[in-house]
């Protein structure tokens, strides 16, 4: 970190973000699954719609990994470098400023895990900023090629990270079956204790096997972040 960290929208313990030129800005669900990816002993990561930054950052913290974000909006991807290279990782980033698909068509790399955290709107009025679009409809990546094409993009034994809303449950089981990855985590996510469930956590892999079931909220009942939800992101707030 630089003495300039005041400069951030949000600072985290170890690194800073701003998200002003990003059309999707920072929220839980990238929290979420900067935390919640397990990442220990993967070597080389794909971020796919890096957006910011922020989980390429959050990976960074957690393992000692080359990452490589892609990110389709260039104002976006430029920002991500910025806040990537006042960060103390600079050198374990690369961001590339490419649509996702294109890329993967063509790259030779291997990637024993990939995170991303996708555009989700299926539905619905398209935003009117064409960014935004890009970033919250699947006109550009839905679950379908997203899946597709990390799927070629894995080794042997990588894994596949991404959240999604609830609502795109049945699609998601599909497109992965299809694919022939296998479901290896999934975490409910609740809004808060005894409030509906709204996200999923989901890890792929290749090789079938007992998945894994877990759920957190991410509020209790006075409407606080539960204890839950402090443990698994207590290495990034500032205030956990």
């Amino acid at each position: 970190m630089n003495n300039n960290e005041n400069k951030y929208r949000f600072k985290f313990k170890q690194f800073g973000i701003n998200d002003s030129k990003s059309a999707m800005k920072i929220g839980t669900d990238g929290v979420l699954l900067g935390a919640w990816a397990n990442i220990e002993q993967s070597q080389n990561i794909l971020d796919v719609g890096s957006g910011s930054g922020l989980i390429s950052l959050m990976i960074a913290q957690r393992s000692k990994a080359n990452i490589i974000g892609i990110e389709i909006d260039k104002s976006a991807a430029s920002q991500s470098i910025e806040n990537i290279e006042s960060s103390p990782w600079a050198n374990n980033i690369k961001i590339i400023n490419s649509d996702f698909i294109e890329w993967a068509t063509i790259t030779e790399q291997r990637f024993d895990h990939i995170v991303s955290n996708p555009p989700f709107f299926n539905n619905g009025p398209i935003a009117p900023n064409a960014s935004r679009a890009i970033a919250r409809h699947n006109s550009s990546l839905d679950y379908n090629q997203l899946l597709k094409h990390s799927k070629r993009l894995l080794t042997k034994d990588g894994k596949i990270s991404i959240i999604s809303p609830i609502e795109r449950k049945d699609d998601i089981i599909f497109y992965s079956e299809l694919e022939q990855l296998y479901i290896s985590r999934l975490t409910q996510v609740y809004s808060k204790v005894g409030g509906k469930e709204t996200r999923l956590l989901w890890e792929f892999s290749n090789t079938k096997k007992a998945p894994e079931y877990s759920s957190i909220s991410i509020r209790d009942y006075n409407n606080e972040f539960s204890q839950e939800y402090k443990l698994l992101t207590n290495d990034f707030y500032l205030n956990f």
